[in-house]
């Protein structure tokens, strides 16, 4: 008995310092500990946990790397219901929002507010008895969601036990979401598996969020912010927004550190301010929530059956809209494929006049059933790029055609062929395909020629300055004086701009030739396996394939290109007109212990981001993957590691720590 309580003690012990560990790495951004001390003590809570399965707790900070599989979510009630919000979406609406809460207060001061940013993300609320977490739910139809405990118990800046003045009884409601990096490196990785990639980081959130096996959650790193509390019991009394910011941040609990306090004036310039600024964020937001920071004041104002009275979310404008397919035009890419591109009765989306938008290919097409003269939904992408999302079919007018793809190119009239969903034109003297390789050429992608964008391509082009890649480095300052709009100060800018770039290593000359299936990863890969450009044009199909990463498709594309009469000639004229392709050398010398090894990263990295170390692998000459497979030389696990680490295992790959990953590269 006496053993049975010794062992009870270490194991609280333990989850008092893995909580304080988690607590100041995932919140603080300082860790306490190197990752080998945490691992160590992380280890030997979840050896108690096997060994005594009484002890185990339900707020073990063992669940945040995921817990069994479940076959399917139960319901799970909120008490009292999560309200959804009220919007405003005009200048005028807020006016009156805050007009009727003043009246309905019947006072005429300034009311004071709290403005809060507006997650694009998922409804959550996590229920704490006696400071220890015990169930968590979506919110569902408000009323009653899916319970995600175990999921949500994954989060790594979600506390399973809460600090200082506890409650007896705590629920809170908040927003999970997705990072844009953490959605990147998911798609990214799914890429890699030939997984369909996410549509958005929301749908991602969601979707993580609400797998049936936690260990898929605990992989991707989810964030969380609690705005509001459903229920309390406790000592304490809190009368308002900012006090109960201040109770939150004291338990642990983690809430949004961009808030702003005061009048209906101040709540202006808090929306205006981020309507500019949201896209400095690492995270999608849609709007903010505007809402009356007095307690007392809710109470008196109350609710109707589905939003608070005191409170009201001002929408960004909208990025989808209603409109007209009028017609439609064929685009021609810098690879010849010929993309249908949607002339739309002129809309407004989100403050930008939309004119055209994608359609994607002649599938999309049939599989919208898409035509002519018909109503159609239109989304501004990433506030960018407008696309058909959807078709009104109840609203499709008599006349409405059919869309046929052309057999012709639009550009230059040759006949089109025929790749599986797509069509292309093959013709290398096609206007439309040498133009868009010009832009490619110049734009960030490619030789990333600073101040040298597509419209002033479009430019020189039109005006028979430049018509072929290697003009762009004969331009001289008077060619570009007689382009419009084009001062001194800019023309000596793009000129000093083309020089720098008239010495670049192999890999980055391959990226901007433009070769099909070749992007900037596959450029370095293939470059650092060649080392010079002669070599390209002599390597075999075959051994080109045999180079790690490099597929019979991709290899076929870079062959094709170099043995391709009219790419010798273009590659000969860039070379002629001063470009100096440097061989391909490893940033410093190649690491024998790093050089033609697999590495795969999991968990979280103290000292260096997974895109940095992933680079300083290819930096020395190894290759980083998203996924562990036999193939896989090394593991490089960080903080809370998900199943990757456990498939090393099983594999009996060599895992190691970040510090002897960095020791490994003698870069501390």
């Amino acid at each position: 008995m006496k053993d049975k309580t010794k062992i009870t003690n270490r194991y609280n012990e333990l989850i008092a310092l893995i909580e304080e560990y988690n607590y100041h790495y995932y919140n603080l951004d300082k860790p306490l500990v190197d990752d080998s001390e945490y691992d160590r003590l992380m280890q030997e809570l979840i050896d108690i946990e096997k060994k005594y399965p009484d002890v185990k707790s339900g707020s073990s900070p063992s669940q945040k790397v995921g817990g069994s599989a479940s076959k399917t979510f139960s319901e799970a009630e909120h008490d009292p219901p999560m309200l959804s919000l009220g919007n405003v979406f005009t200048d005028s609406e807020l006016i009156d929002f805050d007009e009727r809460c003043r009246k309905n207060l019947a006072i005429k001061k300034n009311l004071a507010y709290c403005g809060e940013l507006k997650f694009d993300g998922l409804a959550v609320e996590a229920i704490y008895e006696k400071g220890k977490f015990i169930k968590g739910s979506t919110r569902g139809n408000g009323f009653a969601g899916e319970d995600i405990t175990a999921n949500l118990a994954t989060l790594k800046d979600l506390p399973l036990s809460l600090k200082g003045d506890i409650p007896s009884y705590l629920s809170i409601r908040g927003e999970v979401f997705l990072t844009h990096s953490e959605f990147e490196r998911l798609n990214k990785l799914r890429e890699s598996n030939s997984e369909p990639q996410f549509a958005n980081p929301r749908n991602a959130a969601a979707g993580s969020l609400r797998q049936l096996n936690p260990e898929i959650t605990a992989e991707r790193d989810l964030k969380v912010n609690f705005y509001s509390i459903g229920k309390i019991e406790a000592d304490r009394r809190i009368n308002s927004q900012k006090d109960m910011f201040e109770y939150l941040s004291m338990l642990r609990i983690p809430v949004s550190d961009k808030i702003e306090y005061g009048d209906i004036e101040k709540m202006r310039k808090f929306y205006n301010y981020w309507i500019e600024n949201r896209y400095n964020l690492d995270f999608d937001i849609d709007g903010i929530v505007i809402k009356i920071a007095d307690f007392g004041y809710r109470d008196i104002l109350g609710s109707t059956s589905k939003n608070p009275r005191w409170a009201a979310a001002w929408k960004f404008p909208a990025k989808e809209a209603i409109t007209v397919l009028e017609s439609v035009d064929f685009q021609v890419g810098r690879t010849g494929l010929v993309t249908p591109v949607a002339n739309l009765h002129p809309i407004n989306i989100g403050g930008v006049l939309v004119r055209r938008a994608t359609l994607h290919n002649f599938n999309e097409i049939k599989r919208l059933d898409i035509r002519i003269g018909d109503s159609i939904k239109v989304k501004r992408a990433g506030d960018v790029i407008p696309k058909v999302t959807d078709v009104i079919l109840d609203k499709r007018p008599a006349d409405a055609k059919k869309i046929t793809a052309p057999w012709k190119c639009p550009s230059c009239g040759s006949k089109l062929i025929p790749e599986e969903i797509y069509i292309r034109c093959i013709n290398p003297e096609c206007e439309a395909i040498k133009l868009e390789t010009l832009k490619f050429f110049v734009s960030k992608n490619a030789m990333d020629i600073d101040a040298f964008g597509p419209e002033l391509v479009l430019r020189l082009y039109n005006a028979d300055i430049i018509k072929s890649i290697s003009d762009i480095f004969k331009l001289k300052k008077d060619d570009l004086l007689k382009v419009e709009r084009m001062g001194d100060k800019l023309a000596d800018k793009i000129l000093s701009a083309i020089e720098k770039r008239k010495a670049v290593p192999l890999s980055f000359f391959l990226r901007s030739l433009g070769i099909r299936n070749v992007g900037d990863h596959l450029a370095k890969v293939i470059a650092r396996e060649v080392r010079g450009l002669k070599k390209l044009f002599e390597i075999s199909k075959e051994d080109l394939s045999r180079i790690y990463e490099v597929g019979p498709e991709v290899a076929d594309s870079v062959y094709s290109f170099f043995h391709n009469k009219n790419s010798i000639n273009i590659i000969n004229d860039i070379l002629q007109s001063g470009v100096n392709v440097e061989d391909e050398i490893a940033d410093g010398t190649d690491v024998d212990s790093i050089k033609n090894k697999n590495f795969v990263f999991t968990g979280s990295l103290t000292h260096l981001s997974r895109k940095e170390a992933e680079d300083l692998v290819e930096k020395y000459g190894g290759r980083a993957l998203g996924s562990v497979s036999k193939k896989t030389d090394y593991l490089v696990a960080g903080g809370s590691p998900g199943t990757k680490y456990k498939k090393a295992m099983e594999l009996d790959i060599t895992i190691m720590t970040e510090e002897e990953f960095l020791s490994m590269l003698n870069e501390r």
